[in-house]
């Protein structure tokens, strides 16, 4: 009975990733990993730790009230579970590292699947949903702060929102507090949130030639002669 019913389900304390898989496959199609049809504006992605259960409860509160036409959201694609290991049992290495760091080296096959999907729909927004102690947004540029009226950061290139604002999208970090109480009032004023991002204007960089190296052409390079050409910044931290 659990299963039939996402808002008991989703206002728990609890998350269920199986649940929360099979929710998103039959309200927004794909998987098994990345949820969405590609050319959605926004890519959320979430369930790096533990703590980010409540985190990942909203983001499937939201789809779910969307789904039901109960909230006003963009199209929206997404990844709830990046790193079920870690997930469920904590801090887990894996093959290459912490995955949630790893979004620039590119190490882990799980990274490399949402990079690749990243790189073939190019959304103008990535939203990273995690645990917190209280609600907080931040976003990574000054356009995007500008129009949420939140606080800008400069996160390390390596995380995901990090690395994807030296490419093509501009960074949103959303902190979800343990309290699903609050569910229904926080998951409106992401609504309205995301309705903005959703019209920002996508990151440009100025195409460079770079050396010819396996890890530009993952992150989007296209091969030439005598190297890559590359649309993003990410080589100026790659060493």
């Amino acid at each position: 009975m659990y299963h039939l019913h996402p808002r008991k389900a989703l206002l728990s304390t609890k998350t269920c990733v199986r649940y929360v898989r099979v929710l998103f496959s039959s309200l927004v199609g794909g998987g098994p990993l990345v949820y969405g049809r590609g050319d959605e504006p926004i890519l959320a992605l979430s369930g790096f730790y533990p703590e980010d259960a409540p985190a990942v409860n909203l983001l499937a509160f939201v789809v779910y009230q969307q789904a039901r036409g109960m909230l006003d959201v963009p199209p929206l694609a997404a990844v709830p579970i990046v790193n079920e290991k870690a997930f469920l049992e904590g801090p887990a290495v894996g093959e290459g590292g912490d995955i949630y760091f790893d979004f620039l080296e590119l190490k882990t096959e799980v990274v490399r699947e949402i990079n690749r999907y990243y790189h073939a729909s190019r959304p103008r927004v990535v939203v990273v949903f995690q645990g917190g102690k209280e609600f907080e947004v931040v976003a990574t540029t000054d356009l995007a702060a500008e129009m949420l009226s939140v606080k800008k950061i400069t996160p390390s290139p390596h995380t995901p929102e990090g690395a994807f604002t030296l490419k093509y999208s501009h960074g949103i970090v959303v902190r979800i507090p343990p309290n699903p109480r609050e569910f229904y009032i926080i998951s409106k004023h992401i609504a309205d949130l995301l309705r903005v991002a959703a019209k920002l204007p996508p990151v440009e960089r100025r195409p460079v030639k770079v050396e010819k190296r396996p890890i530009y052409l993952l992150h989007g390079g296209k091969e030439v002669d005598d190297g890559v050409i590359l649309d993003n910044d990410v080589h100026i931290y790659l060493g």
